[in-house]
């Protein structure tokens, strides 16, 4: 990549730092590229432009995976996660890049005449404020069950096409970046306190379940980015188009039948569960020489929905018992 060439060679050997720099890079370069070609979505259209940038660092990061992974001696879970753990690390480090660079430009951009919800119009039409209860398990039903398919579509993008994952990536590190230093603007301009101080509450007490959140989908993304590269060495890769087509039909007739006598909750384990069972049986399509890394990898998927359950846990949590976040949220919205 070109601005990788642009670092000192001490700072590349420090690779998580090198993807968090190209990340803030890139996702400047996208905004600014987007919001003069495409002012009407600029939004949407810079993400696009960061996935394009990132694709090729996002490659190489999956092939060295699944090599390590291949290699591997030791089998077992736990030594797989633990030899791949700097891979994991610099997933997480592009993330954490682009969120900060579009809340900084979005808590910015306002101070130099610019329309926020205009430029980044798509991010902000998810925000949502909530809040007064202990916990309430209807708003925690809801964000599982909504982000539940944004991890069901990250991990089947990246099965489908690689490293195609890295919008959804990229999406929701950016949507959550606008919102939380758009939200911190407004509510340093309604209630005449600073708004950096503002955005410093929000960073703090919603980082757990950013972390936590956004862990899950890198997981699901390189779990399926490493079975998309097992399943393009197939030689009769018709096969597994033939049952990804059928798996997909069958999966959302039976989600349909199902959603007549089941429950919001109910439904999602069921919908939870179809999808494990017809992920199990990619893995019969496989070489014998590529099962250890399938296995591997769908454990990886199944760890990734246990992080984003925890992490909706402790989301509700703290949308309900943050004061401070719930009084900067409702200065914003005031």
């Amino acid at each position: 990549m070109v601005f990788e060439h642009l670092f000192p060679d001490g700072l590349l050997e420090r690779k998580e730092w090198t993807a968090f720099f190209l990340a803030i890079i890139y996702s400047t370069i996208s905004i600014i590229i987007a919001r003069f070609l495409f002012p009407a979505n600029s939004g949407i259209v810079s993400v696009i432009f960061v996935s394009i940038f990132l694709i090729p660092y996002f490659s190489t990061i999956l092939r060295r995976e699944e090599y390590q992974e291949k290699r591997e001696k030791r089998k077992g879970f736990l030594n797989l996660l633990r030899d791949n753990a700097d891979v994991i690390q610099i997933y997480f480090f592009i993330f954490m890049g682009i969120y900060l660079a579009y809340m900084a430009y979005s808590f910015l951009a306002p101070y130099f005449g610019y329309e926020v919800g205009v430029v980044f119009r798509e991010q902000l039409s998810l925000e949502s404020v909530r809040g007064g209860a202990v916990f309430d398990i209807g708003t925690f039903t809801a964000i599982l069950l909504n982000n539940w398919w944004v991890l069901l579509a990250t991990f089947t993008i990246a099965l489908i096409a690689g490293d195609g994952a890295v919008f959804f990536i990229a999406w929701n590190a950016s949507a959550w970046g606008t919102i939380f230093g758009y939200r911190a603007f407004m509510a340093g301009a309604h209630t005449g306190e600073s708004a950096l101080f503002m955005l410093l509450i929000i960073v703090l007490i919603t980082l757990p379940h950013l972390i936590l959140e956004g862990g899950a989908y890198i997981l699901a993304a390189l779990s399926g980015g490493i079975m998309s590269d097992l399943v393009d060495k197939l030689d009769e890769i018709r096969t597994f188009v033939i049952y990804f087509v059928c798996a997909a039909i069958f999966f959302m007739l039976l989600h349909k039948v199902a959603g007549f006598a089941l429950g919001p909750i109910g439904l999602g384990v069921f919908d939870l569960t179809v999808a494990l069972l017809a992920l199990y049986g990619v893995g019969f399509l496989l070489e014998d020489s590529d099962i250890h890394v399938f296995q591997y990898n769908y454990w990886l998927f199944i760890a990734a929905i246990g992080v984003f359950i925890i992490g909706a846990l402790v989301e509700t949590f703290v949308l309900y018992n943050a004061t401070p976040l719930q009084e900067v949220y409702f200065a914003a919205m005031s």
